[in-house]
C-alpha cells in the first residue's frame, strides 16, 4: 500500500512538470491537463482512506491477539509437576502427587521376648504397603488467596479407601502473614511440618507420631491457624516465623478423638486444641544453616464415650514402622481433664551434613488420681550426603512445612552412562518414655502408675535421590522396648527390622 500511494505522488509531480510547456497548447490542453491532475488527487486521496482503513483493521488484529495471549493459560512442568496459571500469574493450578510404597522384614527372637508379649506381636508380618498415595491440586487466586485439597489412599498395614487430607483455604494479602481454615496440617514441631517426601528416614520418630495426633497437629484437623514469617527479621540471614492455631477432630473415620490418639467411640462436643510452634534461624550463608525453636500445645476439651461420660487419653506408637501396625508402647486409657505439652528443637546443616534433634514433655490431668503422670520422648539424627550436595532449607512455604529442612536438589539426575543422582548416609536415635512410676517387676503398677513401656530405636540409613522426583530408601532399625504388665510381668521386647521405601513425588 505504501509503495502505490508513492507511486501515485509521483504521477502527480510529473503531470504539473509536464504541464508547463503545455500552456501554450491551448485551453483544450489545459482543460486535459487539470482533469488528469484532479484523477490524479482522487486516486490519491482513495488510497490514503484504504491505508488508514487498513491499519485500523490491521491494529484491530494486534489488539485482539494481545487480549487472547493475555488471558490464554501459561502451562509449566517445574519438576515434573504440572501447573497451569494466568500471564499475570495471579491466578494458578498445580497438581500434586505422591507416593510412597513401603517394604519391611522383621528379625525376631524368643528369646529376646517377654513372656507376657501377646501373640500377636511375637511374629510380626512382613510384606508391604502404600504407606501414602496421595493426589490433589493447589494454587491461588485473585492474587492474595491460596488453596489446597488433597486426597490419600495409603495406610498403615493396609491401605485406606480415601479420606480427605488436606481441604483449605487461606489469605496471603498481609505482607508476613498467611491465614487460612479448613482441613489443615498446624505446623507443630520440627519434623511434623517437615513435608513427608522430605524426611531424612521413612518415618517420624515416635515423639512425634505420638504427641501431633493427639494434641491436635496431625492432617486432616477442622480448625484456622495464623502464621508469620519474615527472613532478615533482626540480621541479613536469619529467618523468624510463628504459628498458632485451634483445632477440632479430624475429617476422618467417625470424627472422634479415637483416630488421633484419644480413645472411645466419642458421640458428644468435639475434642479442641491449641497450639503452635516458633523457629528461629540464627545464621545462614545461603548453603549452611543454624535453627532454633520450640513447640507448646493444650488440649481445652475432650470426647467420651456418652454425653457425661468419661473422657479417656491415651498415647501409643508403632516402632517407626507401618507396614505391620502392632504397638508394643501404649499407656491405655486414662480418665482425664486435659493435658500441657511443650518441647525444643534445633537444626542446622553445614554443607552437606546434617543434624537435628527434639525434646518434648507433656502433663496429663488425670480425673480422681492423685498423681498427674508425665511423659517425654527425643531424637538425634543426621544425615551425610556424600556426593556432595547440601540439605535445603525452606524459610517460607504456603503450606505448613515452613523453617524447615527439605531434601537436596539432585545436581547430577541419575542416567545410563550419565550421572549417579545424589546418595546419602542417615542415622538416628529415638527415644519414646511412656512410663509413670512404673514400679518394680514382678509387683503390680503402684497407685498412679502407668506403664506405657519405653521405646528406643537406633535406625541407620542409605539413601539414593535418583532425581528431583524419584528417592528409593533402605533401613536397618534395632528395636528395644521396656515394659511391664499390669501384674509386674515382663512385656519386654528386641528385634530388627529391615525395611525400605520407593518413593515418587510431583
Amino acid at each position: 500500500m505504501t509503495k502505490t500511494l508513492w507511486l501515485a505522488s509521483t504521477a502527480i509531480v510529473a503531470a504539473a512538470l509536464i504541464a508547463t510547456p503545455a500552456m501554450a497548447g491551448g485551453k483544450t490542453k489545459d482543460q486535459t491537463r487539470d482533469q488528469e491532475i484532479q484523477d490524479l488527487k482522487a486516486r490519491l486521496e482513495r488510497l490514503e482512506r484504504e491505508a488508514e482503513d487498513e491499519k485500523i483493521v490491521t491494529g484491530a488484529r494486534i489488539g485482539k491477539v494481545e487480549e487472547t495471549q493475555a488471558t490464554q493459560p501459561v502451562w509449566s512442568f517445574s519438576n515434573g509437576r504440572p501447573t497451569i496459571s494466568t500471564p499475570d500469574g495471579r491466578n494458578t493450578l498445580a497438581f500434586r502427587g505422591r507416593m510412597h510404597l513401603d517394604w519391611a522384614l522383621y528379625d525376631q527372637d524368643e528369646g529376646d521376648l517377654g513372656t507376657a508379649i501377646p501373640a500377636d506381636q511375637r511374629d510380626l508380618g512382613s510384606g508391604a504397603v502404600f504407606r501414602r498415595l496421595r493426589f490433589g491440586v493447589e494454587g491461588k487466586f485473585l492474587g492474595d488467596f491460596i488453596y489446597e485439597i488433597r486426597f490419600d489412599f495409603g495406610g498403615s498395614d493396609v491401605e485406606g479407601s480415601g479420606n480427605i487430607n488436606i481441604a483449605r483455604v487461606g489469605y496471603t494479602g498481609i505482607p508476613g502473614l498467611r491465614i487460612h481454615a479448613g482441613a489443615i496440617q498446624p505446623v507443630f514441631t520440627m519434623y511434623d511440618a517437615t513435608s513427608s517426601a522430605e524426611l531424612t528416614t521413612m518415618e517420624r520418630a515416635a515423639v512425634i507420631t505420638t504427641i501431633v495426633g493427639a494434641f491436635g497437629g496431625d492432617s486432616a484437623r477442622r480448625g484456622i491457624e495464623a502464621t508469620y514469617q519474615k527472613q532478615n527479621f533482626l540480621w541479613d540471614g536469619d529467618n523468624f516465623m510463628i504459628s498458632a492455631a485451634f483445632t477440632g477432630n479430624r475429617v476422618a473415620g467417625l470424627g472422634g478423638c479415637a483416630a488421633a490418639g484419644h480413645s472411645g467411640s466419642s458421640v458428644d462436643d468435639e475434642c479442641t486444641q491449641v497450639l503452635g510452634r516458633t523457629a528461629y534461624r540464627l545464621w545462614s550463608d545461603g548453603t549452611s544453616n543454624v535453627q532454633i525453636g520450640a513447640s507448646g500445645a493444650q488440649i481445652l476439651s475432650l470426647q467420651g464415650v456418652a454425653p457425661g461420660g468419661a473422657r479417656n487419653l491415651r498415647f501409643r506408637e508403632r516402632p517407626e514402622v507401618r507396614v505391620s501396625g502392632e504397638r508394643f508402647v501404649d499407656t491405655g486409657d486414662m480418665a482425664s481433664e486435659d493435658a500441657t505439652l511443650v518441647g525444643f528443637e534445633f537444626g542446622a546443616n553445614f554443607k552437606n551434613f546434617y543434624l537435628a534433634a527434639e525434646y518434648y514433655e507433656w502433663e496429663v490431668d488425670r480425673i480422681g488420681a492423685t498423681l498427674d503422670p508425665e511423659f517425654s520422648g527425643y531424637y538425634v539424627e543426621g544425615e551425610w550426603i556424600f556426593t556432595g550436595e547440601n540439605k535445603r532449607y525452606a524459610a517460607a512455604a504456603t503450606n505448613n512445612n515452613v523453617a524447615v529442612f527439605q531434601g537436596p536438589s539432585v545436581s547430577r539426575p541419575w542416567s545410563p552412562g550419565g550421572g549417579w543422582g545424589a546418595w546419602s548416609l542417615s542415622a538416628r536415635y529415638s527415644v519414646l518414655d511412656l512410663n509413670f512410676n512404673e514400679g518394680n517387676a514382678g509387683a503390680a503398677t503402684p497407685a498412679g502408675g502407668v506403664r506405657g513401656g519405653e521405646q528406643a530405636i537406633l535406625n541407620i540409613g542409605l539413601n539414593w535421590y535418583l532425581n528431583n522426583n524419584l528417592k528409593l530408601m533402605t533401613e536397618y532399625s534395632m528395636v528395644d522396648i521396656d515394659r511391664l504388665n499390669a501384674a509386674g510381668a515382663s512385656l519386654d521386647a528386641e528385634f530388627d527390622i529391615l525395611q525400605g521405601r520407593m518413593q515418587f513425588t510431583f
